[in-house]
């Protein structure tokens, strides 16, 4: 029974400032989407699925915003699998993708495709076993296509863009991060969303600055880091959010360094690394001045 989404689709619907006959145009009649939102008659999948389209929102994202942004299967299905990539745990990996491309084939859902190819993707980082040549190239291709189809971006998109965001190449990333932060405004004002385009932000800042054994290379890409440091400022990350603050003056520091600021910016990391020392966060504070130790 699909009718107690009915509110929730007039909360998306409004909030995205679509009016009834344009939502129904083309799908069903307005009377018709009008009582379903008002929970007075059921609605089919193949209609709720074509309404949620014209929405540019899948339906996973659309269960995501109905639970109130509380945990559920989609999230769960993301922390399982980063994981077992973490984990490097083949066995589970296969497990998960298998499950995704079931429901794929039950429901014909796009979501389950993009969550098999994201599983893919691990899978031929993790299995040395994994004999299809070029796997990850072409389903990483696939992904960003439909990325950069979707025109409004949450928690779902977000998710899935960070999932693979270190493994592409840096104009991919530059363009893929900067449509993230656009498309995404219209939920930024949700937690989830908002902690999903932060990390984002931050995962893009550290594959520009590049990795330790490069720093002293030509950094190639200020214009850029400065435009995603502008991001995250603008995002506001709040001042309980210690963590998050500590981690943006480290990364600004480590940029000074890379851009032959060394002095400004040892101080800036050393900064941070006493702030962990006060909080308590011994361990953090010795890898961040091992850290420092590398990059000056």
């Amino acid at each position: 029974m699909l009718e107690e989404y009915g509110k929730t689709l007039r909360m998306v619907r409004k909030q995205k400032e679509i009016t009834l006959k344009q939502l129904a145009d083309g799908i069903c009649s307005i009377s018709f989407l009008s009582k379903f939102e008002r929970g007075e008659s059921d609605i089919t999948l193949g209609l709720m699925t074509k309404i949620l389209e014209k929405l540019m929102m899948n339906f996973d994202e659309f269960l995501y915003i109905h639970h109130d942004f509380q945990p559920d299967k989609l999230q769960q299905f993301f922390s399982a699998a980063s994981t077992a990539y973490l984990n490097r745990d083949v066995k589970h990996l296969k497990q998960l993708k298998n499950e995704q491309l079931k429901k794929w084939k039950q429901y014909s859902v796009e979501t389950y495709h993009y969550n098999a190819l994201l599983i893919e993707v691990y899978q031929s980082i993790v299995d040395k076993d994994y004999i299809e040549v070029g796997v990850q190239e072409n389903e990483i291709l696939l992904l960003s296509d439909y990325l950069f189809r979707v025109e409004i971006w949450g928690y779902y998109e977000l998710t899935l863009y960070n999932g693979t965001l270190l493994l592409l190449q840096p104009e991919m990333v530059i363009l893929l991060s900067r449509t993230a932060y656009e498309k995404s405004a219209r939920f930024r004002d949700y937690r989830k969303v908002n902690n999903a385009i932060t990390s984002v932000l931050f995962n893009t800042i550290i594959y520009l600055l590049g990795p330790v054994n490069r720093f002293h290379e030509e950094f190639l890409y200020q214009r850029e880091f400065s435009e995603f440091i502008s991001y995250l400022e603008e995002i506001t990350i709040p001042e309980s959010n210690l963590m998050e603050r500590l981690h943006l003056l480290q990364l600004k520091g480590a940029y000074d360094i890379r851009t032959d600021n060394k002095e400004e910016g040892t101080v800036k990391v050393r900064q941070a690394i006493q702030l962990l020392h006060d909080l308590d966060s011994t361990r953090l504070a010795i890898n961040l001045e091992k850290y420092l130790l590398q990059i000056i």
